[in-house]
């Protein structure tokens, strides 16, 4: 129970309290909690008490509020760090949670005048086009869609729903993604976007440009990835030059 004789505030007692319980998994993702009348009730402290602890937990993305409806524990927030080159399988490996995908389309394809310049290769070349939807613990949360150039052939008729794609080139082709620069920017999920991602039309979504390069700066691929921006966060960090 909360420490009234300790110096810690009583609303920072509540909110660890309650995290804790979301960590241990006691509150799950989905589960509404008590109101604020019956928080307060229960752990005896008053409804401003009751209200900033909450506040708190939403900053951290741990709750949630549903107008009419009340407080929801929130589905964890997948958190890549872009500092680092990993796979979506990876990442998924690494924070605990299932991976998964669906290979929408995998064809030939003719380049247009951006995509043949990041692939260095000539206007109206050949392609290789492969687009999927990637889950996180059975939810859909991002599509990717990536070009290679023809060299990369071989990924035609291959399958890649819950296998990586990389791993796939890595070893198949002794490639490695080695450099990769990214663009970050906000979209709007259009219907089929929307569709896809179990989501609303119109939602805002991470929209994330990048092309992936070998070691010896040969491009691998140029692509797109659309992120529901409700289930991810990228964490980046800066530091002055020394």
């Amino acid at each position: 129970m909360l420490d009234r004789e300790g110096v810690t505030p009583l609303y920072i007692q509540l909110m660890n309290l309650l995290e804790d319980n979301i960590r241990k998994g006691n509150l799950v993702p989905g589960e509404r909690l008590l109101t604020e009348v019956e928080m307060a009730r229960e752990y005896d402290v008053s409804i401003v008490t009751v209200r900033n602890a909450i506040g708190e937990l939403i900053d951290k993305g741990l709750v949630e509020r549903q107008q009419g409806k009340g407080t929801f524990v929130t589905k964890p927030k997948l958190t890549k760090d872009i500092r680092k080159l990993q796979s979506f399988t990876e990442m998924c490996f690494r924070m605990g949670v299932r991976p998964g995908g669906k290979m929408l389309e995998n064809k030939l394809v003719i380049s247009n005048e951006k995509i043949a310049k990041q692939l260095r290769i000539e206007r109206n070349d050949h392609v290789v086009y492969i687009s999927r939807v990637r889950y996180a613990d059975g939810d859909p949360v991002v599509i990717e869609k990536n070009y290679f150039p023809l060299e990369y052939a071989f990924l035609l008729g291959e399958k890649f729903d819950n296998n990586s794609l990389f791993e796939f080139i890595k070893d198949k082709n002794k490639t490695e993604v080695a450099i990769s620069e990214k663009r970050i920017e906000i979209c709007r999920a259009t219907a089929e976007e929307a569709e896809i991602l179990n989501i609303r039309k119109g939602d805002s979504l991470l929209y994330i440009k990048s092309v992936a390069y070998t070691r010896d700066n040969e491009p691998i691929y140029a692509g797109t990835q659309i992120i529901n921006g409700e289930r991810f966060s990228l964490y980046v960090y800066e530091a002055t030059g020394v």
